[in-house]
């Protein structure tokens, strides 16, 4: 029941800032309003509010929303257009109004997530310290002085105040480093000229690692394994860190190999034998979510807290790292670089949201703004029956100076049902495959 009443919270919250962005930009426009709808079908809630009286309504299906516009072209039995309301129709309207109008709804969606990203780092949260948990004996760092249990504060001249902050700047900086501070036991010290390599291994490499949760069906299921388990060895090589599990799992692949666990206090050896990979050769996955033991983690929290601008920066960036990220997959899955099994439907987006919000109020906002900002980007894209394939239409029109033919229009419509109800089948599929049938 949770589930079902978060995801309807967060289909609400979502769809409901999208649908006012087209709603306002029609005020500001002088459209005239005619039904702002939360969720599709029979209305479960009617109210009428406003000059224009306009019917405010919750329907009966939570997996989207509109808002009805007086429009000419879309008239029906049921309106009667005034003759004194023709001016307010949005068929009437100059391009340049239609354009807005369109562009609210997906524009404000963007603008959510980046008031979302932004309040949180003006806010603070809880972040892990930029530690160094390993260095190797045999290391230039390690003969420079940097040891385990160090905490990187400052890379030239740059503060570091978390972990998140240490790993976006070595992925952003190749170079050696001129000055690295770090503080041990309170005190302060500084290397200079440090090449960082991967012998220096970061916080929490090391602690362990366990099983939160299993996928029903799932190899994982079928060899015994349980939450809580700690992960130890793969062919007694030790498991450091969540990625080399990963890497072990998929070098492994279609080979038989021994899997060493701890299980309340007992160490056990589990052996995979490769026939019970045979029907999941496109996965490279044997359906197990991990963390690191929270014990370890809880000490070594901060509370981070960002200026203004830094909020600012940090969350334009968060935001543009995700639009790549979208378009990418999006792309990827056209040229087929990106597997068609990993599209999620409701279901999916149910379980990250409830899952999100058990874990905390931070957590659930933060989950808010990614959907907010996934559902604005998608729906920039340029495809018909979304608000992106209307814009494109109206660009075309600016461009040719008369809109699209009612036949060009019609044969892209149909193309842009196909399209997404072809994504729309395969994610409902996935869905049930995964949530409902185990496979």
């Amino acid at each position: 029941m949770i589930i079902f009443l978060v995801f309807i919270l967060t289909i609400s919250i979502v769809v409901g800032i999208h649908e006012f962005g087209h709603f306002q930009m029609a005020r500001w426009c002088n459209v005239k309003v005619l039904k702002f709808s939360i969720g599709f079908g029979k209305p479960i809630f009617t109210s009428f509010f406003g000059k224009d009286h306009t019917a405010f309504v919750i329907s009966s299906i939570p997996l989207g929303g509109y808002v009805k516009l007086l429009d000419e072209s879309h008239g029906d039995s049921e309106e009667k257009i005034k003759k004194t309301d023709l001016h307010r129709a949005f068929n009437r309207q100059p391009l340049f109004k239609r354009f807005l109008i369109v562009l609210a709804g997906p524009l404000i969606n963007v603008f959510l997530g980046i008031l979302i990203f932004f309040s949180i780092y003006m806010h603070g949260s809880p972040q892990i310290k930029p530690l160094i948990n390993e260095v190797s004996h045999f290391s230039e760092a390690f003969k420079q002085g940097l040891r385990a249990g160090d905490e990187i504060v400052l890379i030239d001249g740059e503060e570091i105040k978390s972990l998140n902050d240490l790993q976006i700047y070595l992925s952003a900086h190749k170079d050696p480093f001129k000055i690295l501070s770090f503080k041990r036991g309170g005190d302060l010290f500084s290397i200079h000229n440090l090449f960082w390599t991967n012998d220096i291994h970061l916080f929490p490499y090391g602690i362990p690692i366990l099983i939160q949760s299993i996928e029903p069906g799932s190899i994982a299921e079928k060899i015994g394994l349980k939450p809580n388990d700690q992960i130890l060895m793969i062919d007694q090589i030790e498991v450091k860190s969540i990625q080399d599990l990963v890497n072990s799992i998929q070098n492994n692949w279609l080979k038989s190999y021994d899997l060493s666990i701890k299980r309340k206090n007992i160490i056990q050896l589990i052996h995979i034998n490769k026939d019970i990979f045979e029907s999941k050769v496109e996965k490279k996955r044997i359906g197990i979510s991990l963390n690191y033991d929270e014990a370890y983690i809880k000490p070594n929290l901060i509370e981070v807290k960002s200026t203004f601008i830094e909020s600012l920066s940090k969350s334009l960036s968060q935001t543009y790292t995700f639009l790549n990220l979208t378009l990418t997959t999006f792309k990827n899955l056209f040229t087929q670089k990106a597997n068609l099994k990993d599209l999620g439907g409701p279901l999916a987006i149910a379980h990250m949201a409830s899952s999100s919000f058990l874990e905390g109020i931070l957590p659930y906002v933060q989950f808010i703004g990614l959907i907010s900002l996934n559902i604005g980007i998608l729906n920039l894209l340029p495809i018909p029956l979304l608000d992106g394939g209307h814009l494109a239409y109206y660009f075309l029109e600016f461009v040719m100076g008369k809109p699209l033919s009612n036949n060009k229009m019609m044969i892209s419509q149909r193309v842009g049902v196909l399209i997404l109800g072809l994504l729309t089948a395969i994610a409902l599929y996935n869905d049930a495959c995964r949530y409902l049938l185990g496979s």
